[in-house]
């Protein structure tokens, strides 16, 4: 789906129900924005304060990864968290940032399901070491969050970057990453 058709759909939806109320209110998408942006922020800090202990060793406990992919996937997740974090903070590459999330919102419930289902209790490793959270905590989390990231991903563009640095940017640029933008 491209971007204009992504656009029309959200602006078609205006004012019609509160599925196409919420991704054309500024207030709305911000709000959605910064609660992405401070959750995944946090996870990713609290996973590089020690990225073997709180991120690599976190996906060796879910079991699910085979082990030559283990290791690659929780050095790389805490850095795709804070890219994703700091997108949608500062409303660059907003609608990334949330498809960003939202794939990892589904990827983490998955995991989470897989592992209640062996009803195994693990750590998580949500939020390294800021707090210590079970799968059977958090796995109430990932639903909200993809839902927050498909209001930002729906939203048209000046709703997306009301308050942004990204607006400030040169429209060649945004042109150029209209999809992703």
């Amino acid at each position: 789906m491209g971007a204009e058709k992504i656009e029309k759909w959200a602006a078609s939806k205006g004012g019609t129900g509160w599925l196409g109320v919420l991704p054309s209110n500024i207030y709305v998408v911000l709000i959605c924005r910064f609660l992405l942006a401070a959750v995944f922020l946090l996870s990713s800090i609290g996973k590089l304060v020690d990225i073997e202990r709180y991120s690599v060793d976190a996906v060796y406990n879910f079991g699910i990864l085979p082990m030559v992919l283990a290791r690659p996937f929780g050095l790389v997740m805490p850095f795709i968290e804070l890219l994703c974090g700091l997108g949608l903070l500062f409303g660059v590459l907003t609608r990334l940032s949330a498809l960003g999330v939202g794939l990892m919102s589904i990827a983490f419930f998955i995991a989470k399901a897989i592992v209640l289902s062996q009803r195994r209790s693990i750590e998580c490793g949500c939020f390294g070491a800021v707090v210590d959270t079970l799968v059977s905590d958090t796995i109430f989390m990932d639903l909200p969050m993809l839902f927050l990231s498909l209001v930002v991903t729906y939203a048209p563009s000046r709703t997306r970057h009301w308050a942004a640095f990204g607006k400030w940017l040169p429209q060649a640029w945004k042109d150029k990453l209209k999809l992703i933008w």
